[in-house]
This record gives structure tokens, sequence and C-alpha cells, in this order.
């Protein structure tokens, strides 16, 4: 192999409605979400009006007026996060949502400098540059493909190179849940979602984090 993954993330990302203050710790306790003893180690940055933020052992929310988001980098608790999410969402049933991101993010490192740099050529190739530009090489790079199911959205690849002969890979799986099918709430939607569609999610973006960073390999 001549990649390392150094770390993986997820984050779930809801854009909506929401009253930041109710997002404290003790409510989630208070909900059964989490432990009571979680909330009470819980590192509270903020809980206001207008954003809200604090950090369990294992994951984070933030929550501002039209955004929420929870994240964790440990992946034993991948799962525990979504059904973190969806019971938020089963208490806030009427809560106004339109779209959901099931977000995951990869870090690999590359063996070799001419391994690193054979994937970004493969990735972007320099010689259409090399007669406008000295030195040409890429920094940032996004494609958007279609979804391969029936749902409404897209799906977002977003790569940039690191200094220590690294990449990181972002995977946005986003929906929109205002073109939810009739008769169905975006909160239905989100809340079907999460439960049916959430495996496949994450094996997508493990495949294509994979066909990424692999473009090496043969080298």
């Amino acid at each position: 192999m001549s990649q390392n993954l150094v770390v993986q993330s997820v984050n779930i990302v809801v854009l909506g409605k929401f009253n930041p203050s109710i997002f404290h710790p003790a409510w989630f306790a208070a909900q059964n979400l989490i432990r009571a003893k979680e909330a009470d180690a819980a590192n509270v940055q903020i809980v206001h009006p207008e954003a809200s933020f604090f950090q369990l052992d294992w994951c984070e929310v933030r929550v501002v007026r039209e955004r929420f988001q929870v994240g964790t980098l440990q992946e034993p608790y991948f799962e525990p996060l979504r059904d973190l999410a969806s019971g938020v969402f089963s208490l806030l049933s009427h809560t106004p949502v339109q779209a959901l991101g099931i977000n995951k993010q990869y870090q690999f490192q590359f063996a070799s400098e001419k391994v690193w740099h054979a994937v970004g050529d493969r990735l972007a190739p320099k010689d259409i540059w090399k007669d406008v530009l000295d030195s040409p090489g890429t920094r940032q790079l996004t494609i958007e493909g279609q979804r391969p199911d029936n749902k409404s959205g897209h799906i977002h690849v977003l790569l940039e190179p690191s200094n220590d002969l690294g990449i990181t890979i972002r995977v946005n799986d986003h929906y929109e849940l205002s073109h939810s099918v009739s008769g169905s709430s975006g909160i239905e939607t989100l809340s079907t979602i999460l439960s049916e569609n959430w495996n496949e999610s994450m094996q997508r973006s493990d495949k294509i984090a994979k066909k990424i960073a692999g473009l090496g390999d043969s080298l």
C-alpha cells in the first residue's frame, strides 16, 4: 500500500430553522439522548439564542439559527452519532428543515513524494497549464456527481493536498429535504434517510476515498 489512512471523521449537518438555546447538554440528558454524567462533564463553549456549541468525550454539537451539526472523530461512534441526530429530530418533529448532509472526511498520508505527486497528476493533469503557469500544482479540487438513488440532492467530493505528503478528502452526501415525497414532511424524510440510507452513504464515501487514495498504488 502506498498510502496510510491517518484519521477519518463523520459529521451530520441539517439546514433549517432552529432555536440554539435549547441545545444544552442538560436538555440532551433530560431527553435520554445522552447520559447525565456525560452532560455534567460536557465542555460547554456557549449556549445562547444565536449559537450553541459544546463537546462530549466522543462528539461535538454546534447549532446556529439555520444550521445543526454533530460530528465525531472516533470511528466506533459513527453510528451512535447517527442515533443522536435521529433522536434529536424525533423530538423536534415540527422543526422546518430543508437539507441534510451526511459528510465523511479522510486524511491519507502517502509513502513518498513521488506517489503524492502522481495522485495529484492523475486527479488534475498539469500539462495543460505548463505554458501559462510556472510549477502548476493542485490546491483544491471539487467534483459534483448526481445522486445514484431516487433522492433529491447531489454528491460533492472536495480534495485538498497537505504539505506532509497527504491529502484530505471530504465527501458531502447531500439530500434536499424540501423536495420530499408527497405527504412526507422534511423531518420524516430526514429520519427515513438516516435510518435506511446511512450504511449506503458510509460505504459510498469509503469507496470514493479508497479510489482516490489508491491512484498511486501502481507505482
